[in-house]
């Protein structure tokens, strides 16, 4: 006895732990394990509610995916809850070790340095997977979430009891089973906490960035050093047949499109105007006659320059990079009538410099619809380029024909050969080669023109 007054008494006296102390103990590692759950799931949420606005495409959570995220921060929630109530047991009211054990003080460091460090550890590289994944980096958790995270947690698991296995002597097996079971029923128990409504962040995003099943197209603008200002329309046929036309989250109808073209236009410097471009988001099954509906009032405001999104099949950049076609809306849009219960007087200031008249010597009839037809010969997509290459001059008009049926994948399919056509035969007459990409000179910049003029994209429609 006396020897153990002077060094430590060795023995483990789970008696000598007051009922109350136990009741709080649990009690309290409950409720830390609540608050560090609800700790993970708020910043989660929060880092979603900030891409808002920073993507293309919403950042929403599929159920099987939020389910995977939920199991594991509640899994580290219960083992740090675990820690708080361990160190807390072996705190010196309860006396179940003697405080001069080195066993005791072991297992509440390592208890303690359990989640210090491994927090410093997960802020640091959830910060940069969270902030990249908002800005510059369009990495998919889910493959890897599922193993590696349970790895991880087996990990912390086995970590916390390699002290606790020294005061264990008897049943250790049976306890650790048994703790294991509590651990999962509390971990699973508490992944069906959902703290905040994700539903409505959810409807928040997809407003923010609405979801469009974009055409398709092989061809598409570079923009990546264009610094041209730009307006995003998205357009939305609904299950009804109901369109809906939306304008950074808010609804807004045809009527609306003139006042936000005008408040654009007054937010820029007047020589920055001519070169504001419109861009369309619609799905690729949306009837023809609603897009032209948009480009006739665009037009009669004397907005001619538009972009049609189009699907990114990038994969690493389909999130943030905004593929499209460029298009000057055509003159002949004059001739469309739009069913509107008003009408957008046209502005005779812009109607006087878009009026001009040419002579073509020929006319080549493209008939758009669910089969494209080249002067009433069928012709199939994959051809389209191959026989546009053998019409296009500065003397041969296009005349682009909507059947009634036509919807925005025909159209664009065939703009897009248009315009593969045209490139494939400027390159072919291409002599001057820029040295780098940021090469202008004078003699790239003139023949560019005179290519433009011997291969130009020209075209007027007919609307059925």
């Amino acid at each position: 006895m006396k020897f153990s007054r002077l060094f430590y008494d060795s023995r483990v006296s789970f008696n000598k732990i007051p009922i109350n102390w136990i009741i709080i103990s649990v009690v309290v590692g409950l409720l830390s394990a609540l608050t560090i759950y609800n700790f993970f799931y708020v910043i989660r949420e929060s880092f979603r509610v900030m891409t808002f606005g920073f993507a293309n495409l919403p950042y929403t959570l599929t159920e099987e995916d939020r389910n995977s995220y939920n199991l594991f921060f509640a899994g580290l929630s219960v083992i740090f809850a675990n820690s708080i109530t361990i160190n807390m047991l072996l705190s010196r009211p309860s006396n179940i070790l003697s405080w001069r054990n080195p066993i005791r003080r072991r297992i509440v460091n390592d208890q303690v340095f359990l989640n210090f460090n491994f927090t410093y550890w997960f802020t640091k590289m959830g910060l940069c997977f969270f902030v990249f994944s908002m800005c510059c980096l369009d990495f998919d958790f889910s493959p890897y979430v599922g193993v590696l995270s349970t790895l991880l947690l087996l990990v912390l698991y086995f970590d916390s009891w390699k002290g606790l296995i020294r005061i264990f002597h008897r049943n250790r097996f049976k306890v650790q089973t048994i703790h294991f079971g509590v651990m999962l029923f509390l971990t699973f128990g508490l992944s069906k906490i959902n703290t905040v409504n994700y539903k409505s962040i959810d409807k928040a995003a997809v407003e923010s960035s609405p979801v469009y099943a974009l055409p398709h197209s092989n061809f598409y603008d570079e923009f990546q050093f264009n610094n041209n200002p730009e307006v995003t329309i998205n357009l939305e046929l609904l299950d009804n047949g109901k369109l809906e036309i939306w304008y950074y989250g808010d609804r807004v109808t045809f009527y609306d499109i003139p006042s936000i073209i005008a408040a654009e236009r007054a937010s820029m410097r007047e020589e920055l105007i001519p070169y504001l471009y419109v861009r369309i988001s619609a799905d690729r099954s949306l009837q023809i006659k609603h897009v032209k509906t948009v480009e006739k009032i665009l037009y009669d405001i004397g907005q001619r320059n538009i972009i049609y999104n189009i699907y990114n099949e990038d994969l690493l950049s389909h999130r943030f990079e905004k593929r499209g076609v460029k298009f000057k809306i055509s003159h002949s849009i004059k001739n469309f009538n739009p069913d509107l219960d008003f009408i957008m007087p046209p502005s005779p200031q812009i109607e006087v410099l878009l009026n001009y008249s040419q002579d073509f010597k020929d006319t080549l009839k493209v008939n758009i619809g669910t089969v494209i037809k080249l002067n009433d010969s069928i012709t199939y997509k994959n051809d389209l380029v191959k026989k546009f290459k053998t019409h296009i001059a500065s003397e041969i008009l296009f005349e682009y024909s909507y059947e009634k049926e036509c919807v925005l994948q025909d159209y664009i399919s065939v703009l897009s050969s248009h315009k593969i056509a045209v490139n494939e035969l400027r390159k072919q007459n291409q002599i001057i080669f820029k040295k780098d990409k940021w090469d202008n000179s004078r003699a790239y910049r003139n023949e560019q023109n005179k290519l433009k003029l011997q291969f130009p994209t020209q075209l007027t429609e007919k609307f059925n």
